[in-house]
């Protein structure tokens, strides 16, 4: 998965009504894509190539990886324990990225 797609694919599933209450920074730093990070302010959501100088929480992954938990289809703390996601800040914004991104694709 290239960086557009992963983007696009964020975009889509993004639930601005879940996110009503959050206010947060979130720094993906993927092995497999340019680093990025997300603001998401009380349901509108901004994605941005780069690193952020003060995010609320660091995810450390691949896109597969990070897609997965999206979806569901893997166990948030399954993934911390095994290592396949390392996670540095707020652990709760990173356990709430499956609620925010809970539309289904189109």
């Amino acid at each position: 998965m290239d960086d557009d797609q992963l983007i696009a694919k964020l975009r889509a599933r993004f639930d601005a009504e879940a996110a009503e209450n959050v206010s947060a920074i979130y720094q993906f730093d993927l092995d497999d894509v340019e680093d990025y990070h997300m603001t998401i302010d009380h349901g509108s959501l901004d994605i941005q190539p780069g690193r952020h100088p003060d995010p609320s929480v660091t995810i450390s992954s691949d896109t597969t990886t990070l897609m997965a938990l999206v979806k569901k289809e893997l166990n948030a703390m399954q993934a911390l324990l095994t290592g396949k996601v390392k996670v540095k800040g707020d652990i709760g914004l990173a356990s709430r990225l499956p609620k925010l991104f809970s539309r289904s694709s189109p």
